[in-house]
């Protein structure tokens, strides 16, 4: 018989607490109200070295990383957890990230 670890048990009780909430809402039902996370257009970006010594960025951080025509940008998931959606242009190529 496999045994779950505790982090399976502790995902496993959150999904049907969250499952249990889902079931108990009407049709169309939103936690969140809309528009409760700012689109970002255009950001300001900061070399690594500078987003270091400002502490926006550590070395423990997930990122979303995109790269296109010998340019590459990268998108800390700390600040897409606010924004979760944004506008920006990469290489001269108009891109959304999405978290």
């Amino acid at each position: 018989m496999l045994q779950r670890s505790a982090t399976a048990w502790v995902v496993a009780a959150v999904l049907t607490a969250l499952a249990a909430t889902a079931a108990a809402q009407p049709l169309g039902y939103q936690a969140v109200p809309r528009d409760a996370f700012p689109v970002f257009d255009d950001p300001e970006m900061l070399s690594a070295a500078e987003a270091e010594k400002q502490q926006v960025i550590f070395d423990r951080d997930v990122i979303i990383g995109v790269a296109h025509n010998g340019e590459a940008k990268a998108y800390p998931i700390t600040i897409m957890g606010v924004h979760e959606l944004g506008n920006d242009s990469i290489g001269g190529v108009p891109i959304a990230v999405s978290w």
